[in-house]
């Protein structure tokens, strides 16, 4: 890793460093061509090594220079004169690399005084964008709160020299905080030339920039990959200009962060109410790129050079989540990748499961490992710690960084005792001193990652320290829960991402977000701005189709119609869809991957067709069941009774905050949405049962399952999230969507899997008996009809659900490739039928399922020679003609072709049930992909104002941290003076922008209120 980490850590206000940060960031203005820019970004080697937040004893410089920056900013235009500062670098850098890239590219072998001019550029880049982010976030945070807390007209009358660049502004908010960082990031010269002040706008030059740096970067990449044999071309390959574009892209989801620290806005309702909602960079984002896209279209024909920045930078993105280029090694991005992987493996006794991957949901992988063999055994720590004893009186600890190096960990006041003596099982019940076998002065670990590491992963450990702990060990903790409780760490629901690849992950974010922002098409009859992004993706194309592929859709598609219209006339955007399909199948499990394969199904509809048209969906499929299924998990009282002392069964507990299965309740509702999209195609229902077989699920534990259909793995996942819902959550949205599903694969259910179809049975009954209990509680009066807002009306519309599907899978064309679901009707035939004559449950609908398990009890009788289940199974298999003749009449009996039973399908009426985007879907997905971000994505690589966020509610219960010495340490989660506010707001929207379903049923009345 380059760069002096152990400098930026031990900064202190005599340094050098830290009077060129204490003078710049100054009330005082410092010219654009003063020498002192020039002293500062030369300290590059610790610039970018600084965090906004440690637990160094030392003078916190980098917040006292923070907080100078958001206080003087706007009188002074330092933070201007240093943002055109790094975007003339970063200009300046793309032109070397696309020389450099060029030169490769003719062959004319890569010049070694010019790789290493871009090098020594590069990390003088990588140094002043780190500290731009830093002060431009504590900028943009004080830019919002100072709006928010405004209350009259903004005036300022005591400016000094500043004071004629103010002007008196309305009260809104949204429209103080763009004022705010306008005049923040507008430089204005003080020399001046006679006709007034020099104005340069700082944010249109620093957008443009990175977004001209990541289309240059992106097209070496793609041309690299197309003549080469590596993921990684050698441009990438260079840890410096790696960094950089992680750099940038962190840079980019700080400046968007405008809206995270504002109660959320739409585009569509900022536009009706004529009130800017405050994304000062969002607009100027969003305006810049229609803008370059407008032009590049007017140029094109004029100049074959001109770049159409937008879809370029797109294009990049979609790259890189393709290929997932690696960090290279000494990378400073390659350090944290190993150093989060070390601290999974180091301080948790979880392992990982058979398919590679961990099962608890605080720690996820970025992407699943492409070894599909690769398991708990043959997985090792990408920091394994090494004991050398060389030295006979101290042990060193070292560190393998996945580079050529091997750091030194131990040193004074870090280590106490002999650490050559513990044991895995000891490090996984001493996380502190593991920590601190981490985070030397040396090799340190950001204060965000050690947070992450107590609160998230020792949380799962009964104790964090056992036996005596020293005084070093103690104080260290404590400074971490006061860090925590000062940064209100667990205002959000924070996991451990292990990611292998930081730009993959960082731009399907940038993705994500100017994707789902911007998507009104009209306010009040007048035509709004198009999101150029979404416009791009509409028209996106398939590499091997070739580049003149027109934009269409099929009108029989049943998948969602998107919502832009892309442009045919110019070059569109294209990309291998094998390959991109190929990735979400790597990436869908986490909650990012899910959200992008959600919007690029919405957004292209030729990608939406080309998903509807294969044949292994189970690849998307299959992860996605994945995290349903551990996102499920109930669990049940630690404290088990004694025997004799009662039968009863274990209470299940109450979901706390750190017990919960799930980083968010939204994941649920993204995933059943997904499924929802492609089970309304019947295609797809007839594949997953007819076509698509998975040999063997590692990952379900109940049982083991072999050679099971896809649609029988559906069904039983979402028969325990049901389960899951009605026994902790409660959620009708949640429960609409699983009955949706369910009932757009009923007509096409057959070869039901034997464990599949035992579970139906059991879960109806178990449902039906709990719904017996609520309806005595209510006093025997039923729900009323479609009603899912009380448990009692959830478990009876399920419980309706489930013997609509039984009905369904066991008609007359499919009770012969279906006899396991019989057998299982007649084992638990007395409750069966007790249910389908309960008042409750229609009792006139459900009359064939009574009738086809006394047909079956009559053939038992007459054929049966013995009563165990695989004799009774052959008598079925032997008599099933005369079962289904007998269950069918005459005309049905004589039809017993497999396509029969899709046919019937019409015969039970139109039962799909269909997905349509709300109008006005940023309410829901802009505030959840912030959540995404905030806690999945960059919580071990950027630092938030976790108190200030407002675009989705935080969490407002008691944390309990790990215990020390058996005590408990409760962080009390106050809550905040705007929370309530965000979630009377936030809601019922946030229901209502995916439930808007085009509902024909037959049979059954399903009611899919809208949450709230």
């Amino acid at each position: 890793m380059w760069g002096d980490s152990e400098g930026a850590y031990s900064l202190i206000s005599s340094d050098d460093l830290s009077k060129c940060l204490y003078q710049t960031t100054g009330p005082a203005h410092i010219p654009y061509n003063d020498s002192r820019w020039q002293q500062l970004l030369l300290h590059y080697d610790r610039l970018v090594h600084l965090h906004s937040a440690t637990l160094s004893t030392h003078d916190d410089v980098v917040g006292t220079a923070c907080a100078q920056c958001a206080k003087y900013s706007a009188t002074s235009s330092n933070l201007a004169a240093l943002t055109l500062h790094i975007s003339r670098m970063l200009r300046d850098l793309q032109s070397d690399l696309e020389h450099y890239s060029n030169n490769n590219n003719n062959n004319e072998g890569g010049d070694g005084k010019h790789r290493i001019t871009i090098i020594g550029k590069a990390r003088a880049t990588c140094g002043a964008l780190n500290l731009l982010r830093l002060l431009s976030h504590e900028t943009i945070v004080q830019a919002c709160d100072s709006a928010k807390a405004q209350d009259t007209t903004n005036t300022t009358t005591n400016n000094q020299d500043g004071a004629n660049y103010y002007s008196e502004q309305p009260t809104a908010a949204g429209n103080d905080t763009n004022y705010l960082l306008k005049e923040s990031f507008t430089y204005r010269s003080r020399q001046s030339t006679g006709s007034g002040d020099q104005e340069n706008d700082a944010a249109v030059q620093i957008i443009s920039s990175m977004m001209l740096f990541l289309s240059t970067v992106g097209k070496t990449t793609t041309a690299a990959a197309t003549t080469a044999a590596t993921n990684t071309p050698e441009i990438i390959s260079i840890p410096e200009i790696y960094d950089v574009i992680v750099q940038i892209l962190s840079l980019l989801l700080v400046l968007l962060s405008t809206q995270l620290y504002q109660p959320m806005v739409s585009s569509a309702e900022a536009a009706e109410s004529e009130i800017p909602h405050g994304n000062f960079f969002l607009d100027k984002f969003m305006e810049y790129s229609s803008w370059q896209r407008q032009n590049y279209r007017t140029q094109q024909q004029h100049d074959n050079g001109a770049i159409n920045e937008p879809m370029a930078v797109l294009s990049s993105c979609l790259t890189w989540l393709v290929d997932r280029p690696a960090p290279p090694r000494r990378s400073i991005a390659s350090h944290y990748v190993e150093l989060t992987k070390a601290v999974a493996h180091q301080m948790t006794d979880l392992v990982l499961s058979n398919d590679g991957m961990y099962e608890d949901s605080c720690i996820v992988m970025a992407a699943a490992p492409k070894n599909e063999h690769n398991d708990a055994s043959s997985s090792t720590s990408a920091l394994p710690l090494q004991t050398t004893s060389n030295d006979k009186t101290h042990n060193l600890t070292t560190v393998a960084l996945g580079t050529d190096d091997s750091v030194a960990l131990s040193s004074k006041g870090h280590i106490s005792g002999d650490v050559s003596s513990l044991k895995r099982r000891s490090i996984v019940l001493q996380p502190i001193r593991s920590i601190l076998l981490l985070s030397s002065t040396v090799l340190l670990l950001p204060i965000r990652l050690v947070r992450l590491a107590f609160t998230v992963l020792g949380r799962k450990q009964h104790a964090i320290l056992s036996g005596d702990v020293s005084k070093d060990d103690h104080s260290l903790f404590q400074q971490i829960q006061i860090n925590c409780e000062k940064s209100s760490w667990n205002k959000t629901n924070n996991i451990l991402l292990l990611t292998d690849s930081p730009i993959a992950d960082l731009s399907t974010a940038l993705i994500l977000l100017v994707t789902n922002n911007y998507r009104a098409q009209s306010v009040n009859g007048r035509n709004a701005l198009r999101n150029p992004f979404r416009v791009e993706l509409a028209s996106l194309n398939d590499t091997r189709w070739g580049k003149d592929v027109a934009t269409r859709q099929s009108d029989s598609s049943l998948l969602p119609l998107s919502s832009t219209v892309g442009d045919s006339q110019a070059m569109s955007l294209s990309i291998n869809f094998e390959s991109l399909f190929e990735a979400f199948g790597r990436i869908c499990h986490t909650e990012l991957g899910a959200l992008t394969l959600y919007t690029m199904l919405l957004s292209s509809p030729i990608f939406a067709e080309s998903v509807a048209a294969r044949s292994d969906l189970d690849l998307v499929i299959i992860p996605l069941l994945r995290s349903l299924y551990f996102s499920s998990v109930m669990k049940h009282d630690k404290l088990l009774q004694k025997k004799g002392t009662g039968g009863q069964k274990t209470p299940f507990q109450m979901l706390s905050q750190t017990d919960k299965p799930y980083r968010s309740q939204s994941q649920l509702y993204v995933i059943l949405i997904l499924l929802l999209i492609f089970s309304q195609d019947p295609s797809f229902g007839r594949d997953s049962f007819r076509r698509v077989s998975i040999p063997a699920v590692q990952w379900y534990k109940e049982r083991q399952i072999k050679a099971i259909s896809l649609g029988s793995m559906i069904l039983v996942v979402l028969l325990r999230v049901i389960t899951f819902n009605l026994n902790m959550l409660h959620d009708e949205f949640l429960l609409s969507n699983c009955i949706a599903v369910l009932l757009n694969l009923s007509p096409h259910i057959v070869q039901l899997h034997k464990y599949v179809a035992t579970r139906i049975t059991f879960v109806t009954i178990s449902c039906f008996k709990r719904y017996l209990v609520l309806l005595a509680e209510n006093g025997g009066i039923p729900e009323e009809e479609g009603d899912l807002s009380s448990p009692l009306g959830m478990h009876g519309e399920a419980c309706r659900t489930f013997l609509q599907l039984i009905k369904h899978s066991a008609r007359p064309r499919c009770v012969e490739d279906n006899l396991h679901l019989v057998y299982a009707l007649l084992v638990e035939q007395r409750d069966i039928q007790k249910i389908c004559q309960h008042a409750s449950m229609k009792q006139g609908d459900l009359a064939p399922i009574i009738d086809l398990i006394q047909r079956a009890n009559n053939i038992i009788e007459q054929h049966g020679t013995g009563r165990s289940a695989a004799e009774a199974m052959q008598t079925l298999k032997l008599h099933s003609a005369e079962l289904k003749s007998e269950s069918s009449g005459d005309n049905r009996g004589r039809t017993s072709s497999a396509d029969s039973v899709t046919s019937e399908a019409t015969d039970l009426g139109n039962l799909t049930f269909t997905y349509e985007e709300e109008a006005d879907p940023e309410v829901f997905f802009v505030p959840y992909l912030w959540d995404v971000i905030v806690g999945a994505l960059t919580t071990s690589t950027l630092e938030w104002s976790r108190e200030k966020i407002l675009v989705f509610p935080l969490n407002e219960d008691t944390e309990t941290l790990p215990h020390v010495n058996g005590t408990s340490n409760t962080v009390e989660k106050t809550e905040f003076d705007n929370t309530p506010d965000v979630k009377r707001q936030l809601l019922p929207k946030l229901s209502l922008a995916a439930s808007n379903y085009n509902l024909l049923t037959l049979d059954l009345d399903v009611s899919l209120a809208s949450k709230g």
